[in-house]
């Protein structure tokens, strides 16, 4: 059987020994590009099992559909939104998916936040200038954050945050004031979140009811000093709106790592906002969250294919 890596961009997966216990069972074979969709197509017709690193590659209907040999998607990471599981679950291919990258993101999180109340971007290119300015920053000691969403990865934000003695508020499509409680936190509506909130930070999957999940009157009722931080997914907020509020110095600034179009243009108006911090999509990005990655996936193929013990699938199908 062959196994087909896609995406590895970094040539990162390479230097993985766990590829070496893969390459004992399975044909390897590991993509660095980003090809073409004729070429793409091409690859996946030849396969039996896919890894793809993370939602690089987009598995619509009509792909899935020329994917003749495919029978399990090894997903690294547990967002499924990249792949039309109904479409799937009609050709019965098994997708699996890994755990991890919270505490990455959460870093992340915690950087855009020292960044945007130090001023450091600002100050980093005034001394590159050769100008030493004289700035005043200000603490995250007695701020509030906001944070929509309190799964792994917003706990994990509000347990840094409350290190730095901020104050920490939640809401969430499906939080309960139980659940905020049991890490310390304080439960508010959405609205009173936004008005209170001197940073706000996302975390919720994208599914229907979280796209633009925040829009233009949501801007309006935040604080003009506010820091929006978004590591989620782009089409939670209406990106049009966002680029106006941030214009208009609705709020402070954003510190934004996903985008709804992804890259972004080269003409794109973040691009030309001052008050923006920007990252390509690196919250899960680092060296010990891809080796996890990659490492259980492999542990995911082997224990379907050779231990006939199959673990951490999403949709097991009935034979």
């Amino acid at each position: 059987m062959k196994v087909i890596i896609l995406d590895d961009w970094e040539k990162h997966v390479c230097n993985q020994t766990s590829i070496s216990r893969l390459r004992e069972h399975f044909e390897v074979e590991i993509y660095h590009d980003k090809p073409t969709k004729e070429i793409l197509l091409e690859r996946l017709q030849k396969a039996d099992i896919v890894i793809p690193i993370r939602e690089r590659t987009r598995f619509s209907k009509e792909l899935l559909q020329e994917m003749r040999n495919v029978k399990y998607i090894a997903q690294t990471g547990s967002g499924l939104a990249h792949i039309d599981m109904d479409e799937v679950n009609r050709l019965q291919m098994i997708v699996s998916t890994t755990p991890g990258g919270s505490n990455a993101v959460v870093e992340l999180v915690v950087a855009f936040m020292l960044a945007y109340s130090r001023k450091i971007i600002p100050l980093h290119h005034k001394m590159k200038e050769g100008i030493w300015q004289e700035t005043i920053g200000f603490s995250l000691e007695d701020k509030t954050i906001g944070i929509i969403g309190l799964g792994k990865i917003g706990a994990g934000v509000a347990r840094i945050a409350q290190a730095f003695n901020m104050k920490v508020v939640a809401w969430g499509p499906r939080l309960t004031e139980e659940r905020a409680k049991e890490h310390g936190v304080e439960y508010c509506s959405l609205e009173q979140l936004l008005k209170r909130s001197d940073y706000l930070s996302l975390h919720v999957r994208l599914v229907p009811e979280t796209t633009h999940l925040l829009k233009a009157d949501h801007f309006d009722m935040m604080k003009k000093e506010a820091c929006l931080i978004n590591t989620s997914r782009g089409e939670v907020i209406d990106e049009e709106a966002l680029i106006q509020a941030l214009r208009e110095n609705k709020i402070g600034g954003a510190g934004l790592d996903v985008f709804t179009q992804e890259p972004i243009s080269s003409d794109h108006p973040f691009l030309q906002l001052d008050n923006v911090i920007l990252s390509p999509h690196i919250g899960w990005k680092t060296d010990r969250m891809l080796n996890r990655f990659i490492d259980t996936a492999v542990e995911n193929i082997l224990s379907y294919y050779i231990e006939q013990q199959p673990t951490r699938i999403v949709n097991p199908i009935e034979k």
